[in-house]
């Protein structure tokens, strides 16, 4: 959309999105002013051995080895090298190798993410894998690849749009409903068209009052449909005010 021109022709003055909150409650609606959401890349990488007989190891290079010490040393980036004060996250999501149990493999396949609020911590993380990567196959005479995708950037709420809009959120819900919520390491492609042009992105409580859901991406994940309308009620009104304070101000 971004590159088709969708902000182009006319080119908007703000740019407003929202996404349940599997922790709050149907009435409730949570926002964050500045860093709220984290930029999301993808890493896929492969390493690659010598496969062998699971009884004969010495005739053959282990990927399963070297894969499992890439994943603890990965570990090691947020708790060593870099700034303790710099959010980050590093997981690996799936490792993929092996063909039956007496058999050492060729390579091992794994994916993961990485979340992270500064670009220089996002190159310093590709930086410290590839370095990570080569030393381990390196040493135990294997090789590697590494695919590192660069994905949304971080979600920023502009504090000035902000300022100006939450009112509007308070008049629809309350004042006991609007939730200042700290920032998640969790991704939101909003991020691109914020990027852009000044953005505010709000949480929508969707928990039934007196129920459970299960986090994001979980299979327990219950969103109530009776949280559709007060979504509807707060973006309705949050486009019409920023409408009219915009005619009055011309």
């Amino acid at each position: 959309m971004f590159e088709e021109g969708v902000l182009d022709n006319p080119r908007p003055g703000a740019v407003f999105g929202l996404h349940t909150l599997a922790e709050m409650e149907v009435g409730k609606v949570g926002f964050t002013v500045g860093p709220a959401l984290a930029a999301v890349d993808q890493f896929i990488f492969k390493i690659h051995g010598k496969q062998g007989h699971g009884a004969s190891p010495h005739l053959s290079i282990d990927p399963i080895v070297m894969a499992a010490q890439a994943i603890m040393k990965f570990q090691t980036i947020r708790s060593r090298t870099l700034n303790p004060l710099q959010p980050s996250v590093i997981t690996v999501g799936i490792v993929r190798g092996g063909e039956r149990f007496n058999i050492i493999p060729g390579e091992v396949y794994l994916e993961g993410t990485v979340r992270t609020y500064d670009p220089d911590v996002r190159d310093l993380v590709e930086q410290r894998m590839n370095q990570i990567l080569d030393g381990i196959t390196g040493m135990d005479g294997g090789s590697y690849e590494l695919d590192y995708q660069r994905g949304t950037p971080a979600t920023i709420n502009d504090p000035e749009l902000a300022r100006h809009m939450l009112p509007t959120v308070e008049r629809v819900v309350g004042a006991e409903n609007l939730i200042e919520l700290d920032p998640t390491m969790g991704g939101e492609d909003f991020a691109i068209f914020a990027n852009e042009v000044p953005g505010f992105f709000f949480r929508l409580g969707m928990v039934k009052p007196g129920t459970t859901s299960g986090g994001h991406h979980t299979p327990t994940f219950r969103a109530d449909d009776s949280s559709i309308p007060v979504g509807i009620r707060v973006m309705s009104n949050l486009l019409l005010d920023y409408l009219k304070a915009g005619i009055q101000a011309q």
